[in-house]
């Protein structure tokens, strides 16, 4: 009995031949029952009806055998060696019956009996070709023991025609025993290659989720110091303090390096990078007890810490500040720091994460602002800063009717050929005789709701400037960013297509510039209404990319049109920041969407990205936000200026 080794392909044979049995088997009963019954001619009546019982009831048992092994191997078993044996020994007795009767009735079947047998027997080793093609062996003994003893029987009989008949049976037998090594071989490959493709498709399905796992690794992480992002710290604190019980404490730690600024200008960023790696080396090695900690940005870093027997938050507080004021030792030179640390409790202080942060970085500044104590603690008397938040929170809600609001416009490169592909529109507001940051008023106008009449005033005022500038540079498009809060209106979608159509604008000039943030609400309608966007032909651009791990279930289910590299990683290129941008690039090429790279502030990242591939670029090389008449002005000058083969001949000279 052929053995085979891989108990996966022993299976896959044995699943054949015995869902190939089943109708072989109820066929074996039928046509032994017509050769037993079947004529007029009953001589050795009781003898046929004893050989037909005994054949039907080893019919009857291997068709349990099949049945109990079907049950079997559904449930998640392989089948083995003994199964093999089993089946073959069933197949073997079953051949075994039907060379008896043709040789035990021989002598007193009728010619139309004999021929009848004939056909029967030569049709089964026909059949068995295809049916025991699982075992060669199996086969082959099945359609000898059918055919050759009834060949050479009528051979040897004495009767011319039989004899006639017993040389066919016989050359017959010899084309089904090679029929069946054909069939058997053919089998066996066939059921060979499809474990290979299985295998194969097992292997590339366990690469591509371990190179998944890898860039989700890379895109939570900073990756400067592998501290957490702040996307990936907002998730896990979130989660955190929404599984807190009643009578636990948590606190926020807002730390920021003092003087970083100055070492890293002096000394260079090769050196502020060994200091940022070192603090975060510190830091970890100070929260031993489950804290988590978020390189938050720059030099910014946070921690979340929960009461424990081990420490009170003060005395975290004071440990950390202990260890970030030791001398950093780097490669060229030893420097001193220092750190402002801000703590904010929960719940005392605050039942969110964000005002838990806010709290922490106001006490912080306070701190850096001139305290000479370790660290700040929340309190009282930072409400007087939130008072003046509150004072801007209400004057942003009037800021469109004062007409505060203006734009201004960078814009964006295209890196073969220096070109501008297009603009961002960026808002800026001035208020009571100063510039507020929109890092500062859009949160607050999020916040009250104001960022819904601001947000259409921006939409009208870009298409407004666009079809100005269409007049005198038609290629270019605009990018616009929109809020979360923006698509709570149901008809926002159309309200954007119509202001849009007004200012005579084609939806394709105009990208709808959103953040994965916006797809941490009610998912699924705000991916239909990016679709509806993408519908009326807006682009749709995602911002910040790299920052958080679901950009990449978002860029799968939508048909992105471009996305936008957080500045982060470009500023980090020459550290792990390249991976991300890699494996971004490489996505490209099969999501088929466009790569803009933020925050492009040398000629070396320059060059490097466009030797990468990045389509376009975006940053302070090459203009800062623009007033409008500078662009216009910028515009008429760029139509004889390319600036990306300059400055990538200048990057590698």
């Amino acid at each position: 009995m052929t053995t085979l080794v891989d108990p996966q392909l022993l299976h896959d044979h044995l699943k054949l031949l015995y869902r190939s049995s089943i109708p072989g088997i109820g066929i074996t009963i039928i046509a032994s029952a017509g050769l037993a019954f079947g004529f007029e001619d009953q001589s050795a009546a009781h003898l046929k009806l004893l050989w037909w019982l005994c054949l039907s009831g080893l019919m009857i048992l291997r068709a349990i055998d099949a049945f109990l092994w079907v049950v079997r191997t559904n449930k998640g078993a392989l089948g083995c060696q003994h199964d093999l044996y089993r089946f073959s020994a069933g197949v073997i007795l079953t051949a075994v019956f039907w060379a008896f009767y043709c040789l035990f009735f021989y002598s007193i079947l009728s010619i139309y009996e004999l021929f009848s047998a004939l056909v029967i027997v030569s049709a089964m080793a026909g059949g068995a070709a295809t049916i025991l093609s699982g075992n060669k062996l199996v086969s082959q003994i099945y359609a000898s023991l059918l055919l050759a003893p009834f060949s050479i029987q009528m051979i040897i009989s004495g009767n011319p025609e039989h004899r006639i008949l017993g040389f066919l049976g016989l050359a017959y037998t010899i084309v089904m025993f090679s029929i069946a090594k054909t069939a058997a071989k053919f089998t066996a490959h066939s059921i060979k290659l499809r474990n290979e493709h299985n295998q194969l498709l097992k292997s590339m399905e366990q690469k591509v989720i371990l190179r998944t796992k890898e860039i989700i690794q890379l895109s939570q992480r900073d990756p400067l110091t592998h501290l957490l992002n702040r996307r990936a710290f907002v998730e896990a604190a979130n989660q955190q303090l929404q599984q807190a019980e009643s009578d636990v404490k948590y606190a926020i730690f807002f730390l920021d390096l003092d003087g970083f600024k100055q070492a890293n200008d002096n000394f260079g960023h090769r050196v502020g990078d060994e200091v940022l790696t070192e603090v975060a080396q510190r830091i970890q090695q100070t929260c031993e007890h489950g804290e988590i900690t978020c390189r938050w940005g720059g030099d910014e870093f946070i921690i979340m810490a929960h009461q424990t027997k081990h420490y009170r938050f003060e005395e975290l507080a004071i440990r950390l500040k202990r260890q970030i004021n030791m001398p950093f030792v780097t490669t060229q030179h030893a420097l001193n720091m220092d750190c402002s640390i801000g703590i904010a409790k929960y719940p005392e202080h605050g039942q969110s994460l964000s005002d838990l942060i806010s709290l922490a970085d106001l006490s912080m500044y306070s701190r850096k602002s001139g305290g000479s104590d370790d660290f700040v603690m929340f309190s009282g008397e930072l409400e007087q800063k939130i008072k003046h938040e509150i004072h801007l929170s209400k004057g942003i809600t009037q800021a469109v009717s004062a007409g505060q609001l203006r734009l201004v416009f960078q814009p964006i490169i295209k890196s073969n050929t220096g070109e501008i592909a297009s603009v961002e529109a960026l808002l800026r507001w001035e208020f009571e005789g100063a510039t507020v940051s929109p890092d500062v008023f859009i949160p607050l106008a999020e916040k009250n709701g104001a960022i819904k009449e601001i947000g259409y005033w921006v939409i009208d005022e870009s298409m407004r400037k666009l079809s100005a500038l269409h007049k005198q540079y038609k290629p270019l498009k605009i990018s616009v960013n929109v809020s979360v809060i923006q698509f709570e209106d149901a008809d926002f979608v159309n309200q954007v297509y119509t202001i849009v159509s007004q200012h005579n604008v084609s939806p394709s000039d105009v990208h709808i510039e959103i953040t994965e943030s916006v797809f941490s609400q009610d998912k699924h309608k705000l991916i239909g209404m990016v679709n509806d966007f993408q519908t009326l032909g807006f682009l749709i651009s995602i911002d910040d990319f790299g920052t958080g791990y679901s950009s990449l279930s978002v860029i799968q289910n939508l048909h992105i049109n471009i996305v936008k590299i957080d500045r982060s990683f470009i500023a980090n290129l020459h550290l792990n920041g390249i991976d991300i941008v890699k494996a971004v690039m490489v996505m490209s090429h099969g999501l088929g969407y466009r790569i803009v790279a933020e925050g492009v502030e040398n000629r070396q990242q320059a060059s490097t990205l466009t030797t990468l591939g990045i389509h376009y670029l975006q940053g302070y090389l090459f203009d800062k936000p623009l007033e409008f008449d500078v662009l216009v002005q910028r515009l008429a000058s760029h139509t004889t200026e390319q600036q990306s083969p300059a400055l990538l001949r200048s990057a590698n000279s």
